[in-house]
C-alpha cells in the first residue's frame, strides 16, 4: 500500500505542477496584454488529459481496499490494466511498474540470495518462513509440542531439520495470479511461484544445510555473452552500485516492463521478450525473461545440492545402512544379536534390570563379529539401541488378542519383557531430514517393527524344534531302553498307562503339526518381504535415484519406495467386514493377530517343555553320578528320584494342555484364512461370494484396483505359496 501511494502521489503531483504551470501562465497573460490569451478552450484541450487520467486514478482507488497487500494489490492492478482504452492501459501500467518495484527487489532477494525481508515486510510477499517448520503431519505436530523448551542450538537445529519440509510456505492469497483468466493470468505462474519459492528454499538449504556459506550463481548463465560483456564494461565506467544492481535485475527479468504508449504493444515484458522452446508434444512454449531466470537457478541449486548430498553426505550409502539394519538386510548381523539378546534377556525377569550400557555392548559385540564391520564407519556410528518406556510400549504394543476390546488392553496390566522394550535406531540430521524427513522413519520404523518380530517368531519356533526334538530323543531312549513300564507312575494299571501314552504322543504330534504350519507361513512371508519387496524396491529406488534431476524427485522416489514397501508389507489399514461374526479386519491387526497365535504357540511351547527339558539335564546329571557311585562299589541311587525315572514325561498327557494347544492351532487356521481372504480381496477388488473365500483360485473380478496393480502379482503369488494346497479354502 505505501508503494501504491507513493506512485499515486507522484501522478498528483504531476497534476499539480500542470496546474501551476497554467497558473503562472494565465497570471502572466493577464500582464502582458502582447501575449496569446489562455482561452478556455485552450484550457479545456490542456485539462482534458489530465482529468481523464484522475478519473482513471479515482476508478483504480475505489476498485481497491486499503486492507489489500503485496501480491494482492498488484493482482488488482493488473485487472485494471486489462482495458481497451490504450491510454488507461498505459497510465495504470505506470503505476503497476512503480508500485511492483519493492515487490520485485524482495523477489530479486529471494531467488538470488534466499534472504527475506523484516517480518512486517513479509506480510506482503507470497513467501513466508514458519518458525520449526510448518507441517501438519502427526509426527511433526508432536514434535512442535516440545519447541517451547528447546535451547537456543537446539531449536535451530530443529529449524535446519525441516528447512525442506515446512519452513517456507507459499502464502496463496498474495501471489499475483489469476486463474480465472487463463493458466498464464496475471504477473506470475502457480508454477513459477512454486519453483521460486523451491530456489529460494534450495538457497538457504545449501547454506544453513549443506554448510556452503560461500556459495553463489554464475551470473554468466543467466545472461548471454554481449549482455555480461556490456554489464561488466558499464560496471567499470559506473561508480554507482545501485546502478549496476538495477540494470543486473532489468538484465534478469525482475521488473514489471512495459512499453510507454508510442504506438508499441502495452504488454509487459513477460509477453513480448520470451524465448521458443519445445514442449513434448511438439508445441511451442514460451519463456519470459523471469520465468528463464528462475529456471536456470533452480537447476543450478538442484544440482549442487544433489552433488553435495551424493558425494559428501553419502546419501545412497545412509539409505543402504537404513536397509542393512531397519530392514534387516543384513542377516548374519540379525542372527547374532538375536542370540546375544536371548542370552542378556533371559537371565532377567521382566524390565527392571536391563540397562542400556549391556545391550549397547551386545550390539557392538554383533558388529565386530559378523560382515556388518564392513560397512562404513559414517553408517555404523549412527547405530544405537533405543530401550523404550513401559507406555510407549502398552500404547503401540505389536501382540493383540482377537476376544480382547482396545480398551481392555490399554487398561490390562501387560506383562513386558526385554524384547518389549528393544527397538534398533538410525539417527539421521541435516541435510538428509530432506530426504529422510520423520514421516518417512515412521514407515522405517513401522516396517522395522513387523520385520523384527517375524525374526523373533522363527528364532522361537527354531528354539522351539530344538526342545522337541531333545524330548523326542529322551522318550525314546528311555522306551528303548526300559520299556514302557518306566514312564508308569507309581500306581497307575496298564490300561491307564496306554490311554496317558496316546495323549502323550498326541501332544506331541500336535506341537509338531502345528510348529510346520507356523513354519511354513513364516518362512513364505519372510522371503516375500526380504526379496520380492524390500530388494525389488531397492533396485528400483537405486534406478530412480540416479535419473532424478532435483531434491523433490529424490523425496518423491523415497517416498514411494517406503509407500511401496508398507502396501506390500500389509501394513496398510485396508478394513474388511466378516460375514460370519460381522466384525471389521484391518489388514495390518489381521497379521498381527496371525502373528500373535504363532508368538503364543512359542510361549505355550516353552512353558509346557521349559520344566521337562530341566528335569532331562538333572537325569543326565544324576546318571552320571550314579554311574561315578556303582564304579565305587556303592548304590548308584538309594530312593526314587522322578527325574532319572522320567516321570516328568508323565506331565505332558495332561487333557487341558493338549487342549490349550488345539485351540492355538485352530485360532492360526481361522486367523489365517481371514488374512488370505483380506488379500484376496484386495488383489482383485469385489468378488462373488461364491470365490471370496478361495485365495488361491483366480475370482470373478467385478472391480478391479488399478492403483495396487503393480503390486498385486507378488501378492498374487505370496497367497498362491501360503495356500498352495487350498488348505484354508472353505
Amino acid at each position: 500500500p505505501r508503494s501504491l501511494a507513493s506512485s499515486l502521489r507522484k501522478e498528483l503531483d504531476s497534476y499539480h505542477t500542470l496546474l501551476s504551470s497554467l497558473e503562472s501562465k494565465f497570471l502572466h497573460n493577464n500582464g502582458n496584454a502582447s501575449s496569446k490569451n489562455l482561452t478556455c478552450r485552450h484550457l479545456m484541450i490542456q485539462l482534458r488529459e489530465p482529468t481523464t487520467q484522475l478519473r482513471t486514478i479515482a476508478m483504480m482507488i475505489d476498485g481497491i481496499s486499503t486492507q489489500l497487500k503485496g501480491g494482492q494489490v498488484l493482482t488488482h492492478l493488473y485487472l485494471h490494466s486489462m482495458h481497451g482504452d490504450k491510454r488507461h492501459q498505459s497510465l495504470v501500467n505506470q503505476i503497476l511498474y512503480s508500485t511492483s518495484l519493492p515487490w520485485y527487489d524482495l523477489l530479486y532477494d529471494w531467488c538470488m540470495n534466499g534472504v527475506l525481508s523484516s517480518s512486517a515486510t513479509q506480510d506482503e510477499f507470497f513467501i513466508q518462513e514458519v518458525g520449526g517448520g510448518a507441517s501438519t503431519t502427526k509426527s511433526n505436530q508432536r514434535q512442535q509440542e516440545h519447541t517451547a523448551n528447546l535451547s537456543k542450538k537446539e531449536l535451530f537445529q530443529k529449524i535446519d531439520d525441516n528447512l525442506w519440509h515446512g519452513h517456507f510456505v507459499l502464502v496463496q492469497d498474495q501471489i499475483p495470479f489469476l486463474p480465472s483468466i487463463g493458466r498464464t493470468g496475471g504477473i506470475m505462474t502457480q508454477s513459477l511461484a512454486n519453483e521460486i519459492l523451491i530456489v529460494g528454499k534450495g538457497i538457504n538449504f545449501i547454506r544453513r544445510c549443506l554448510h556452503d556459506s560461500q556459495w553463489t550463481f554464475d551470473l554468466r548463465t543467466f545472461l548471454s555473452r554481449h549482455d555480461y560483456d556490456q554489464l561488466l564494461s558499464n560496471a567499470k565506467h559506473s561508480s554507482s552500485g545501485i546502478e549496476m544492481s538495477q540494470q543486473v535485475k532489468r538484465m534478469l527479468g525482475f521488473q514489471y516492463d512495459f512499453d510507454n504508449g508510442d504506438g508499441s504493444s502495452t504488454k509487459p515484458r513477460r509477453f513480448d521478450n520470451r524465448r521458443d522452446l519445445s514442449g513434448q508434444c511438439g508445441e511451442i512454449i514460451s519463456q519470459s525473461a523471469l520465468e528463464r531466470t528462475v529456471s536456470i537457478a533452480a537447476q543450478q541449486v538442484h544440482k549442487h545440492i544433489l552433488t553435495s548430498l551424493v558425494q559428501k553426505h553419502h546419501l545412497l550409502q545412509h539409505l543402504k545402512g537404513l536397509k542393512e539394519i531397519l530392514f534387516l538386510g543384513q542377516g548374519d548381523f540379525i542372527s547374532s544379536l538375536l542370540d546375544g539378546l536371548h542370552t542378556e534377556f533371559e537371565s532377567h525377569n521382566g524390565i527392571d534390570e536391563i540397562y542400556m550400557h549391556n545391550m549397547t555392548g551386545i550390539l557392538y559385540d554383533a558388529i565386530r563379529n559378523t560382515n556388518a564391520k564392513f560397512l562404513p564407519s559414517f553408517v555404523l556410528q549412527r547405530v544405537h539401541i533405543k530401550l523404550l518406556s513401559a507406555m510407549d510400549v502398552k500404547s503401540q504394543r505389536f501382540w493383540i488378542d482377537m476376544n480382547d476390546s482396545e480398551e481392555n488392553a490399554k487398561n490390562e496390566a501387560i506383562e513386558l519383557d526385554g524384547w518389549d522394550i528393544f527397538s534398533l535406531c538410525y539417527d539421521i540430521d541435516a541435510p538428509l531430514t530432506a530426504v529422510v524427513h520423520p514421516d518417512a522413519m515412521e514407515k522405517y520404523y513401522k516396517v522395522f517393527n513387523l520385520l523384527f518380530r517375524l525374526k523373533r517368531i522363527d528364532w522361537m519356533l527354531n528354539s522351539t524344534w530344538r526342545q522337541s526334538t531333545v524330548l523326542n530323543h529322551a522318550l525314546r531312549l528311555m522306551i528303548s531302553k526300559y520299556g514302557d513300564v518306566a514312564l508308569r507312575p507309581t500306581g497307575t494299571s496298564s490300561t491307564k498307562h496306554s490311554n496317558d501314552l496316546a495323549r502323550m504322543k498326541q501332544l506331541l504330534r500336535t506341537f509338531a503339526m502345528t510348529r510346520h504350519k507356523m513354519v511354513h507361513f513364516i518362512s513364505n512371508l519372510q522371503s516375500y518381504l526380504m526379496f520380492e519387496v524390500l530388494e525389488s524396491g531397492w533396485k528400483d529406488l537405486v534406478s530412480k535415484l540416479q535419473s532424478s534431476r532435483t531434491l523433490d524427485e529424490v523425496i518423491s522416489a523415497h517416498n514411494e519406495y517406503l509407500d511401496e514397501i508398507v502396501i506390500k508389507s500389509l501394513l496398510d489399514n485396508v478394513t474388511k467386514k466378516s460375514e460370519e461374526d460381522g466384525r471389521s479386519y484391518e489388514l495390518e491387526k489381521q497379521l498381527r493377530l496371525v502373528l500373535t497365535t504363532a508368538y503364543r504357540f512359542c510361549k505355550s511351547h516353552e512353558l509346557i517343555f521349559g520344566d521337562a527339558l530341566q528335569s532331562i539335564d538333572k537325569a543326565a546329571e544324576k546318571r552320571r553320578g550314579a554311574e561315578r557311585r556303582s564304579k565305587a562299589g556303592k548304590w548308584g541311587f538309594d530312593k526314587l528320584d522322578p527325574d532319572v525315572e522320567g516321570l516328568y514325561f508323565y506331565k505332558l498327557c495332561d487333557d487341558k494342555t493338549l487342549l490349550d494347544i488345539m485351540n492355538i492351532s485352530q485360532d492360526f487356521d481361522t486367523s489365517l484364512r481371514y488374512l488370505l481372504s483380506m488379500l484376496n480381496e484386495k488383489i482383485n477388488g469385489s468378488v462373488t461370494n461364491a470365490v471370496m473365500n478361495t485365495p488361491s483360485k483366480t475370482p470373478i473380478v467385478s472391480m478391479a484396483d488399478s492403483v495396487l496393480a503393480r503390486n498385486n502379482d507378488s501378492l498374487r503369488f505370496l497367497t498362491f505359496r501360503l495356500d498352495f494346497s487350498e488348505f484354508y479354502s472353505v
